[in-house]
């Protein structure tokens, strides 16, 4: 009787990109890896990615301003977004004022979930 090979690193995480959340959220990180190619480096300089649930993105902006520009190329990067992903990752994109007092310098806060 043959025994089955034992599944290579590989395979199994290649699995797992496949089939769970893990691999989803692979995908949203690269999001945030590539977000001044995405975004555009002008753009990516007043807003940041916040998360991705439910396939809308959320992205923190620094003014209102910069908010309404964020909207014109709204169906840009969700079309770049999916391009990169190879898949629709992202179908709508949310705008979220960053507070008074914050810049994008600031370290990112944490979205409640």
């Amino acid at each position: 009787m043959k025994r089955p090979r034992p599944a290579a690193v590989g395979e199994v995480l290649a699995e797992l990109k496949k089939s769970s959340k893990l691999g989803e959220h692979l995908e949203h990180a690269r999001i945030w890896e590539h977000w001044e190619e995405l975004a555009g480096t002008q753009l990516s300089a007043h807003g940041r990615p916040m998360a991705v649930k439910d396939k809308q993105l959320r992205i923190e902006v620094e003014s209102a301003v910069w908010m309404h520009k964020f909207s014109y190329r709204k169906w840009h990067l969700i079309k770049r977004i999916n391009r990169m992903a190879r898949k629709e990752l992202v179908n709508d994109v949310f705008f979220v004022l960053l507070p008074d007092g914050e810049s994008m310098d600031d370290e990112p806060r944490e979205e409640a979930s």
